[in-house]
């Protein structure tokens, strides 16, 4: 037992000396790279909450027997489309190698494939809903509910709410469509005045 510490206090006292000159040796520096992680934040967080919420409004809106017009669907798709050309331009111009850049490229395009859904539902013969103005009108009060705790979704209230008033809707989907744009704007102003001054401090 004796033998076997010695030897360990040893080798201990043996490892000092090493340790110290590893120390001294010069080592790499792994510093962090911001490059490619602009696009990267927004592709994942910004393209990737847009498609969400745009599924579920195209689930509204298929629903409700809008997609029934092929217009109002294509004016969909190409609004839409603007958030995935962003991410584009943002990938195009802040990327650090091919390898990030076709993962950010994949994600747009899965993207682009949901958002074009709309041009395959207005082939799909579906009856327009009597009640397509509750059912526009209740989406845009729960993405109102959402928008209290992400600003930016209040954006999506106020067109859902424009889009049911543009359907002569009955008097209770009225007033609740009435009562989204008041708050949706007012939620919508605060978040552009906050953000306009958060830029300018």
């Amino acid at each position: 037992m004796r033998i076997y510490s010695s030897i360990s206090q040893s080798q201990w006292l043996l490892s000092i000396p090493v340790l110290l000159g590893l120390s001294l040796l010069p080592l790499p520096a792994m510093a962090f790279d911001p490059s490619g992680g602009t696009a990267s934040l927004f592709i994942i967080l910004g393209l990737g909450g847009f498609t969400l919420i745009n599924l579920f409004l195209q689930g509204l809106f298929f629903f409700a027997g809008q997609y029934r017009s092929a217009t109002f669907a294509k004016r969909h798709v190409l609004s839409a489309l603007i958030v995935p050309l962003i991410a584009i331009a943002l990938a195009i111009y802040d990327h650090r190698g091919w390898s990030d850049f076709a993962l950010n490229l994949g994600i747009i395009c899965v993207g682009i494939g949901l958002i074009l859904l709309p041009l395959q539902l207005c082939q799909i013969d579906k009856p327009t809903n009597r009640n397509a103005d509750w059912i526009i009108s209740l989406g845009a009060l729960f993405i109102l509910a959402l928008s209290y705790v992400i600003t930016p979704l209040a954006l999506f209230t106020i067109v859902l709410a424009h889009i049911c008033l543009a359907s002569s809707p009955n008097q209770i989907p009225k007033i609740l469509s009435y009562i989204s744009l008041i708050l949706g704007y007012s939620l919508f102003g605060y978040w552009v005045y906050q953000t306009v001054m958060m830029l300018q401090s």
